[in-house]
């Protein structure tokens, strides 16, 4: 492999990289505005901080319940 394909190879890489945590990002905004409109002022801007800090495991267990999930779940998911 060449130097020029290796880093056309790294820069790829970088881009999907890139563009998968753009997509989680778009991901956790959809839930924070979704749980927004079920909760209203229930979810504050701390429990909003915690869904973006979260993990992944955590954040696709809140987007597969999303509409099952209540507020004190949340919360406790989020200790």
């Amino acid at each position: 492999m060449t130097i020029a394909e290796k880093l056309r190879n790294e820069g790829k890489l970088e881009g999907e990289r890139e563009g998968k945590l753009e997509e989680r990002k778009r991901f956790i905004e959809f839930i924070i505005k979704n749980l927004s409109k079920r909760f209203g002022n229930q979810l504050t801007e701390e429990i909003k901080d915690k869904i973006r800090k979260a993990d992944e495991k955590t954040i696709d267990y809140i987007g597969d319940n999303l509409l099952e999930i209540t507020i004190e779940d949340l919360k406790e998911l989020l200790k």
